[in-house]
């Protein structure tokens, strides 16, 4: 049997916005997720029909819809981007484990067993702050305070007087949200009550109190500022289907904005429907970029404030504070080096005394690509056309490096003229209408002939995402240096002038 491996570990993408989650983590406050591995063929030549599916996971809490796929002409050392709908909404934080079956006629089933990480996110009413346990302790997290656009006009889709309004408060954007996601709805519009974080305090409880320096990482493998844009995109996403369903998606703050933080912000020009999930899941995007950029993709402020603060001997770390602010430096920009500052100071409390340490950091966002190339026809004729609408995109690192099969995740999102949301994976597998497999062409198709009504212009973004290449035999402190799941691509720019910061499509299609 020629084997197959899952090379990088799988990662999560949400059903709201299909993106991945920061450094694929399942977050439980979702619900339902999709669960991606990257299939690999490390065989010498092409593999025929090879089934491969998701046996089984270690805990009873993860609940995964069965699905098979059949391998077939799946060339050598190709990859591919398999995807199972699953259920977290009962699973508890922490590692778990996936067992994939590959199973090949005549011979015996081969087994793989790769592990994921759960986080799940509470709200804590009486500190108005946010809890994210893991087995190694628990994150008690405030965004203070967000940007907010200069100009906006929210239109919620259910109005103050309707008798189906519900009051939503922060308990509720975390514990509901998934439950009032019932799918696409063209009607939604895009406007949550803030865009990006500009203070953040930050606890840190090992569960137990420890001895010596360093504090285990948490499920022992990612940095803290992990769990910072975790809660970012949790909380502007839940916000925005909180503010469209109920009118009232408030992000829970504590203090107000600080004198040298930008007043506000340009308002992103969703329009509703498909748009509107492209603008939540960028929005979203921006912040988790920002929050990984000032907190430092080296080594973030939790580990710095521990190399600077040696405890006593015999003494036992309690707990570990971050104030930060960012300072916004240049434009948010996806997939472009913006500069941005955080202002910082570190607390460790020990059983024999309190220590500190400040910090004022300038950092850039390093998740970015040179350039892209994306082709695609700008008219499908529906009535004349023998194969799918194709989409085909090449990514090119900081050096010019074309960047191929399992580097990326890469999906196309198609905008309809009547609102329709839809979501293309994009292959460099060889495979279907790719020509070659790992020669840096990611390929998507989109079958028109299939829509109800799809006449008119539809727009399309073609969004991709780093992946997390972490190896098993890293150390934590390793392992959290490497960070995937950001947006690498250029579609939005939010500033600080007020007006409209508009989604860039990277095409359009005339469907007739």
């Amino acid at each position: 049997m020629t084997p197959l491996d899952i090379l990088n570990r799988p990662f999560a993408s949400e059903p709201i916005t299909g993106l991945m989650l920061p450094d694929g983590v399942f977050e439980v406050a979702f619900g339902r997720q999709l669960i991606n591995a990257q299939v690999t063929n490390l065989g010498p030549g092409a593999i025929s029909a090879t089934e491969f599916y998701l046996e089984s996971t270690d805990l009873p809490g993860i609940v995964v819809t069965p699905a098979t796929f059949t391998l077939s002409s799946f060339p050598a050392g190709a990859a591919r981007v398999l995807s199972w709908e699953t259920d977290f909404t009962a699973a508890t934080p922490g590692i778990h484990y996936l067992s994939f079956v590959q199973r090949t006629a005549g011979a015996a089933p081969r087994r793989i067993i790769k592990k994921i990480f759960v986080t799940k996110t509470t709200f804590d009413a009486s500190t108005a702050s946010f809890r994210i346990d893991s087995p190694e302790g628990r994150l008690v997290a405030q965004f203070a305070d967000f940007i907010r656009p200069k100009e906006r006009c929210c239109r919620p889709m259910v109005g103050p007087n309707d008798p189906d309004r519900t009051e939503k408060t922060g308990s509720a954007i975390i514990d509901s949200f998934g439950q009032l996601f019932r799918g696409h709805d063209p009607r939604f519009v895009f406007c949550p009550p803030g865009y990006l974080p500009t203070n953040l305090i930050a606890t840190w409880l090992p569960n137990p109190p420890y001895p010596g320096q360093y504090s285990d990482m948490p499920v022992q493998d990612f940095a803290w500022k992990v769990f910072f844009a975790i809660l970012a995109v949790l909380l502007l996403i839940a916000a925005a289907i909180v503010e469209a369903t109920s009118g009232s998606g408030e992000i829970t703050t504590t203090v107000g904005t600080s004198s040298d933080s930008p007043s506000g912000c340009c308002d992103v020009g969703a329009e509703g429907g498909g748009s509107s999930y492209v603008a939540a899941g960028l929005v979203a995007a921006a912040a988790a970029s920002a929050t990984i950029a000032a907190a430092s993709d080296v080594r973030d402020p939790f580990r710095r404030g521990e190399d600077n603060t040696p405890p006593g001997a015999g003494e036992l770390t309690t707990s570990e504070k971050v104030e930060a602010h960012f300072k916004y430096i240049d434009p948010v920009a996806l997939g472009r080096p913006f500069s941005i500052g955080l202002i910082w100071t570190y607390t460790r409390v020990t059983t024999g005394k309190t220590y500190s340490f400040k910090a004022t950091d300038n950092n850039r966002n390093i998740h970015v690509l040179s350039r892209y190339e994306i082709q695609a026809d700008d008219v499908y004729r529906r009535y004349a056309q023998k194969e799918p609408w194709i989409v085909r995109g090449r990514f090119f690192d900081t050096k010019g490096k074309m960047l191929t099969g399992s580097l990326l995740f890469v999906q196309s999102f198609l905008v309809g003229p009547r609102g329709e949301w839809r979501r293309v994976q994009m292959q460099d597998d060889g495979m279907s209408f790719d020509e070659k497999p790992n020669d840096g062409t990611f390929t998507g198709v989109f079958d028109f002939r299939r829509e109800e009504r799809p006449e008119g212009d539809w727009y399309f973004f073609v969004i991709a995402q780093d992946v997390n290449g972490a190896q098993p035999d890293l150390t934590p402190d390793e392992a959290a240096k490497i960070i995937g799941g950001l947006v690498v691509t250029h579609q939005l720019t939010i500033g600080f002038a007020g007006g409209t910061c508009p989604l860039v499509p990277d095409g359009h299609i005339h469907v007739v």
